[in-house]
């Protein structure tokens, strides 16, 4: 008898086992052992069935997203599946010729890194005790061979609050005693304002880079007994931003001419006592430009009317965004060329994998392989029209290969399942998607943007929301100057030091102010800044 004529024991969902104890001695008092064997096969089997559809559930409910999507990573997370995993990094590596070579092995460096050469050495003086300065044979006091430095430490001194007195220079005329001069005083950022350029610089970075809340400030600052009081800080900080304004809508010019643009906006909360919920959601937007600029822009809400606006009167070249309606202004009215993001194409395909659907394993593995031949590219170093040759001869046949089993499994995946979203996706947006292999500008993803939205992301677990939307903006600028400083490779809180002391000293000229030129300045000492 086959297990599936073979009728149930029990319910497989909620089995009686007294119920089975009863139908096992039946069936041995009756000799039919084929089909008890039967039974308890076919109440095995039913049992798999809805323990794997359980895995699957609970597999895409326990973490939605976990910070590895690495190929190995994924089929761990998909039940009963031993294929051996893809590899991202791209093919295997030709095995290592194992015979042993003659001759002096290369030199590598190991154990303690060498500390960087431009920070200042404090010098810590050991000395020898006073009661071993004296010889034992000769009672004679000893002198000094060599002072040798045995180990480098790196190490702070933590911050120190000082109170800066401005003393202002009277002199006048000895003979006559009639010419009498007073140096000036200089602007200053706030009239009779109690904080010091350098606090209010601080302050500014550590707010809206290292998502500092102005409360913690003041909170530190009464540890060491300093009256620092938050609001204080804030609406100096704002007025310092607000110094900067020539220098932000400078950069949001460039980046919006550049010939390569690629933009993104997530959610800002916004403090509204009219608001229903005392919170509204606004909207931020980054647009980077030439992988140099970077213009953050607060809006209202993200609709599509308020990018229009940003985009009025322009015209744009190559642009890469995400999928979304909201981004078909910038081939309609700005007329750039849209790209596609190819990580959002693959993210279908991982969540459709970590649901438990095997058959998304072959479209993330061709996916693997074209994303190496960018990543070889980057890792070699070449210029774009290099890059976009190495795509023509390398990625171009991986695209079609990934075409063709797109083709294929649209006709046998469900539309509705999570494959079938995914490859609807890809589907619809193939032409963006592939605009990479058209366009020497576009990129493969999105991701660079993602990344420099990434600080107001963390930052808004922090603040919860802004206070009112003159916040916002001034929150939107003081972010286009920090991350305009990281693309250039310049540290924000050394430009925004010296460019403040350049605006209180009446400088006018809009180029001596811009972040370009203070790079092209400090391109001996500058140190690259992880973006």
């Amino acid at each position: 008898m086959s297990a599936a004529k073979t009728p149930p024991i029990t319910s497989a969902v909620d089995p009686d086992l007294g119920a089975v104890e009863t139908f096992i001695a039946d069936m041995i008092a009756k000799g039919a052992v084929a089909a008890l064997v039967a039974a308890i096969v076919a109440l095995l089997v039913k049992m798999r069935e809805l323990n794997t559809e359980l895995m699957r559930k609970l597999a895409s409910k326990s973490r939605k997203r976990p910070p590895n999507e690495a190929m190995r990573r994924l089929q761990m997370e998909l039940p009963l599946i031993w294929a051996p995993a893809a590899n991202d990094a791209g093919p295997a590596p030709p095995p290592k010729d194992k015979t042993k070579k003659r001759g002096a092995k290369v030199p590598r460096a190991h154990g303690r890194p060498q500390l960087p050469a431009h920070l200042p050495r404090v010098a810590d003086v050991r000395q020898v005790a006073a009661d071993l300065r004296t010889c034992p044979d000769c009672h004679v006091e000893v002198a000094r061979i060599c002072l040798k430095t045995t180990a480098e430490k790196l190490d702070v001194r933590p911050s120190q609050f000082i109170v800066l007195q401005t003393q202002l220079e009277t002199c006048s005329c000895p003979r006559c005693h009639r010419y009498i001069v007073t140096a000036d005083k200089g602007d200053e950022v706030l009239d009779r304002g109690i904080l010091g350029d350098e606090l209010l610089v601080q302050s500014l970075v550590d707010h809206y880079d290292d998502a500092v809340p102005w409360e913690r400030m003041e909170r530190n600052a009464r540890q060491e007994n300093v009256p620092l009081a938050a609001n204080t800080v804030a609406s100096s900080v704002g007025r310092v931003i607000d110094l900067f304004d020539p220098v932000v809508r400078q950069l949001r010019n460039r980046c919006l001419s550049s010939s390569f643009t690629a933009l993104d906006a997530t959610r800002m909360p916004v403090l509204d006592p009219l608001h229903p919920l005392g919170i509204k959601s606004g909207a931020l937007w980054l647009i980077e430009g030439d992988h140099r600029y970077a213009c953050f822009l607060y809006a209202p809400s993200a609709h599509a009317e308020h990018l229009k606006k940003f985009f009025e009167g322009r015209t744009l070249g190559s642009v890469m965004c995400d999928g979304s309606a909201t981004n078909n202004c910038v081939e309609k009215e700005a007329g750039g060329k849209r790209g596609g993001c190819n990580a959002h194409g693959r993210r279908g395909l991982v969540e459709a994998l970590r649901r438990g659907d095997a058959r998304a394993v072959e479209g993330l593995d061709r996916y693997a392989k074209i994303f190496h031949v960018d990543a070889e590219s980057k890792r070699l170093g070449e210029s774009i029209d290099q890059r976009f040759e190495r795509r023509l001869r390398h990625s171009a046949p991986l695209v079609a290969e990934l075409r063709a089993w797109l083709d294929r499994r649209l006709g046998d995946v469900e539309p509705r399942s999570v494959l079938g979203q995914a490859l609807g996706y890809l589907d619809r947006q193939w032409s963006r998607l592939m605009a990479f292999l058209r366009d020497p500008l576009m990129e493969m993803t999105n991701n660079e943007v993602e990344s420099g939205l990434r600080t107001w992301v963390l930052d808004r677990k922090t603040w919860l929301f802004v206070g009112h939307e003159r916040s916002a903006r001034r929150a939107a600028d003081a972010l286009t100057l920090i991350r305009t400083c990281k693309r250039m490779g310049i540290n924000p809180r050394a430009y925004l030091r010296d460019t403040l002391a350049k605006i209180l000293a009446g400088e006018k000229h809009l180029t001596a102010l811009l972040p370009e030129t203070y790079a092209s300045s400090h391109a001996g000492t500058a140190r690259a800044v992880a973006a």
